[in-house]
């Protein structure tokens, strides 16, 4: 699913596709591509509250895990696990719509800028 975000003060709109959503309780995880200006450029973020992270990807074990620099992603069909170097876990569910919930699209589009 591919989101314009345009605010009415600024003429820059901002393109991105989320690639893969996984939600969780207390956040998301979404891989997005931006469409504009760099275009193929995939990015992991963490979403919650009012915060935005980016997790830099550090290796690909297998299509199933995913290494980030402050957190290791495993997959098991729908579900997920994010699990923290802080010691933190978040369980996750694959969302199939790859729609954000509006208050974290907002949150995205103020990191994009």
């Amino acid at each position: 699913m591919t989101v314009s975000l345009a605010p009415p003060t600024l003429p820059m709109l901002i393109q991105y596709t989320v690639l893969l959503l996984l939600n969780a309780t207390r956040g998301s995880l979404a891989e997005i591509d931006l469409v504009q200006p760099t275009g193929g450029e995939s990015h992991w973020l963490w979403i919650e509250d009012y915060t935005v992270s980016s997790l830099q990807l550090v290796s690909v074990e297998h299509s199933s895990k995913r290494v980030f620099d402050r957190a290791v992603l495993t997959i098991d069909g729908s579900r997920g696990q994010l699990n923290w170097t802080c010691g933190r876990c978040d369980h996750l569910s694959v969302d199939v719509t790859g729609s954000l919930r509006p208050e974290f699209q907002q949150l995205l589009h103020q990191h994009l800028n």
